[in-house]
Parts: C-alpha cells; structure tokens; sequence
C-alpha cells in the first residue's frame, strides 16, 4: 500500500466520542494494512519464541518487507488519519525488523523478494523522514500529545534499525517533550482533556514513551530519570487508574471508556519492559493473567521481548 486515506472518526471538539459508522469505515480501508503488519510482527514474534529457532520465520518476515520496500510503500499520498495510521505502521514494522534483521537467511530472503537488507534500512529510514515534518510545527498539538510520541517511537526505532543516530535522536526530542509535561500529579494534560478517554489516553500515550526510554537507555540515553522520574509518576498515575477507573472519572467529570477492570493484554504490553526493569509488584497479577502481551504497534510480542524469565506461553505460528 502506498497510499494511505482513512475516515476520522471521533465527532466532538475534546476527541472524546467516536461514532461506530466512521469508525467502521476506517477499518476497512485499512484492513489490508493492519493485516500486513500483524503478520509480520507475528512472524517476528515466531523467529524469536521458536525452540530450536527456526530461520524460516524470520525468512518470511524479511521477504514481506523487502516487497514493500521494493515497491515504496507507505510513500504515497496520506489523509491526517492516513497519516497516523502510516506513523503506527512504521513503528511496528521497524520494531518488528529489529528483531529478525540478524537473523541467518534474512539477506537471502531479501534478496529473493528483488530488494536486499540495506534496501529494507534505506525504506524504513525514507519512511521516517516523510512522517517528520507536522511534528516539527509548534503550537499544533498533535506536536506535542500522544501523537508526536507514537511518532518519535517509529522514527527513533528505525533509526536504530538503519544505524542513523539524528532519527533516534529525533524520535528520543518526541519522548522529552511528554516527559516535560509529566506534572507533579503524574497527569498529561493533553490526555486529560480527552474526558471520557482521559485514562485510555494516558495508557496510550504511557506505551511509546516507556518505549521510547528502552530505546535511549540502550544507546546511552537515561530518560527514565528526567524531569524527576517523570515517567515513574506517570506510570504510577496509570497503574492507580487501572486499578481504580474511577479515579480519573473524578478528575475528569466523566465516566471511563475503552479501559476494563483488570486490565486487556492490549492495555499492558508496555508493563513488560516497565516491570522487567523496574521488578513493579502491582502489575504482576495483572501480567499473569494477560500474557503474552501483545501489541503490534509495540512490535507484537512484548513478553517474549522483555518477560524470558518468565517464560513465555507464546506459540509460534504455523508456516
């Protein structure tokens, strides 16, 4: 798919009420889409859970990318809920490459699909340029929510993927800009105005910057202490609201939507790399009961990636 065109679907001013009808339509066109990019996470996930490993999945999963960088996906022409849908896209394909890109058969694999393995690096990174610039524009702010962190997430991880520092240093500028905001309540206010979504953006806006930090920490980068642990308060808050939902209806005036009690695995993929670095007691039960966490928009499998010593119930896909 070059070109991306969705239907925005929310209906009032605070993004807050979605109407099923628009939503729906979005969905379909771009089904294709999200079905590429679950299988190619789902096959990332099976080169990395399969015992003995077993090349072929990653094989598959190089050979789909390489297409699509033969054929410029993504580099088309884009709506606004296009072009979200193009930022979460990459993401997940970049995280997704990261962890087969040194798998043995991936260059083969590549090369059999009429692209290579620097073709892949050199797509992802052309992708990443492309989705820059509207967060690049102060005073939007879609430059500074949940938004410019999804994004700075895509382009920091294919900036890894393509070893070109200045994207990683980009996407790390995004993750700075929410930890900034972080206040002493450990509340975003920009998701906080999303009223009946308040805490479904909080946890939304939580996975990329937790993201975001792994990212850094492992190219040199602390950002988990900045702003005074900002993160640490914003994941406290979070972790409160999932418990208790109704504690960000009382801040907020409005009853909690898009988030169940306990929390979807969905809503937690984030709490794997969080509690593999920070041992967190409270979201133990909750990560019992929900593994694996999957989120594609994470890369897929989030408890194989971080949880291995909690052993995975991960079954690889059939080829």
């Amino acid at each position: 798919m070059r070109d991306l065109n969705g239907v925005s679907f929310y209906v009032d001013d605070h993004k807050s009420v979605i109407d099923p009808d628009l939503r729906e339509q979005n969905q379909a066109a771009l089904r294709p889409l999200r079905a590429f990019v679950k299988e190619v996470t789902r096959l990332a996930d099976g080169w990395m859970v399969s015992r003995p490993a077993d090349a072929r999945y990653a094989g598959l999963a190089a050979g789909a990318l390489a297409r699509w960088a033969a054929g410029g996906a993504l580099l088309g022409a884009v709506n606004r809920q296009g072009a979200y849908e193009r930022e979460w896209t990459l993401g997940s394909l970049a995280l997704a490459y990261l962890k087969i890109r040194d798998a043995p058969g991936v260059d083969a694999a590549a090369r059999a699909s009429h692209a290579s393995r620097t073709m892949i690096d050199r797509w992802l990174c052309t992708v990443a340029t492309a989705v820059q610039p509207p967060y690049e524009r102060a005073g939007k702010t879609s430059s500074a929510n949940n938004h410019a962190y999804w994004t700075g997430l895509a382009v920091g991880a294919a900036g890894v993927a393509c070893q070109d520092r200045a994207l990683l240093d980009w996407g790390i500028a995004r993750a700075r800009i929410g930890i900034a905001q972080v206040g002493a309540d450990g509340l975003l206010p920009l998701e906080l105005a999303r009223e009946r979504l308040a805490l479904h953006y909080h946890v939304f806006a939580l996975a990329p910057l937790v993201m975001l930090a792994e990212l850094a920490a492992a190219n040199g980068v602390a950002l988990y202490d900045e702003n005074d642990h900002a993160l640490r308060r914003l994941a406290d808050r979070v972790i409160a609201g999932l418990a208790e939902p109704a504690t960000f209806e009382r801040l907020t005036g409005y009853p909690q939507e898009q988030v169940t009690t306990p929390p979807r695995a969905a809503d937690l993929a984030w709490a794997e790399p969080w509690s593999a670095r920070f041992a967190d007691a409270r979201l133990a039960a909750w990560l019992a009961a929900a593994r694996p966490a999957i989120d594609v928009r994470l890369g897929g499998d989030l408890t194989a990636a971080f949880a291995a010593a909690a052993g995975s119930p991960y079954t690889p896909p059939p080829q």
